[in-house]
């Protein structure tokens, strides 16, 4: 079975989801841009907590279909729409659904996988020919630039964020992956590639910016290793509570293809 760097067992995970449902927006634009309409078979990938596919399955009706798949799919009510399907699936090493499908989705996904170029090629092999391909994932190494008057709110951040970019690394995810998407889309073959990317200013105090706690809380160990002391990590949970701290978002790079 692939193993992510979060353990989707812990209980945080429901706070992750809810911080990353600030996202689902520009998911939507992305997916309705891509031009999703009733009839359509679709396929989540990696459902999180199953609000995209809910929201696929609204788009498609009772005429389309909908598969939402995840490694650890607990956090995914039962279906109770006739047109949504959710399904245990390791997307790295199950074999694909069956048939092929008009849309493919994918958050936050292949960023955290070591074979993401093959599973890249997997996804783009179950689109129908004329099918749209939707891949969004972080840009974790831009510059994430606090808006504050105040340096020593910057220090606080960067402590413990520089880090935890470099346990994410150290443990194979691409950091980096959504620059190269575009092209990685291109070199397959697919067609009308467009790009969207998503930021957003996150305040001490908000529900968005618990992403980053639940982020460093489940990494401690190794946070811990790489140096990072409980006086550090004092700070830094206290500074995303201080409403007069705010800091960008990651870019959410949203990336669609066609298949010929």
């Amino acid at each position: 079975m692939t193993h992510y760097v979060f353990d989707n067992a812990d209980t945080r995970t429901k706070t992750r989801f809810a911080a990353l449902a600030a996202f689902d927006p520009a998911s939507h634009a992305a997916l309705a841009a891509a031009g999703v309409a009733p009839g359509w078979t679709c396929w989540e990938v990696g459902g999180g907590d199953g609000s995209i596919g809910h929201w696929l399955s609204e788009q498609v009706g009772a005429g389309g279909s909908v598969l939402v798949t995840d490694i650890d799919p607990r956090w995914i009510p039962a279906p109770d729409r006739p047109d949504l399907t959710v399904r245990r699936h390791d997307v790295v090493t199950d074999e694909l659904p069956g048939g092929t499908f008009d849309l493919i989705h994918a958050r936050l996904v292949l960023i955290h996988l070591p074979d993401r170029q093959a599973v890249l090629d997997r996804l783009v092999s179950a689109l129908k020919p004329g099918g749209r391909l939707v891949v969004e994932e972080f840009d974790l190494r831009h510059p994430l630039t606090p808006r504050t008057a105040d340096p020593h709110h910057v220090a606080t951040f960067d402590a413990v964020h520089a880090p935890l970019l470099g346990v994410f690394e150290s443990r194979e995810v691409g950091a980096t992956w959504a620059r190269s998407l575009p092209d990685a889309f291109i070199a397959r073959g697919l067609q009308d590639v467009r790009v969207d990317t998503t930021t957003a200013l996150w305040r001490g105090g908000s529900e968005e910016i618990e992403l980053h706690r639940v982020n460093v809380e489940q990494l401690a160990e190794p946070l811990a290793a790489a140096g990072v002391s409980p006086r550090t990590l004092a700070a830094f949970y206290a500074l995303l509570e201080d409403p007069a701290f705010a800091v960008w978002s990651y870019p959410l790079v949203s990336v669609t293809g066609t298949r010929g």
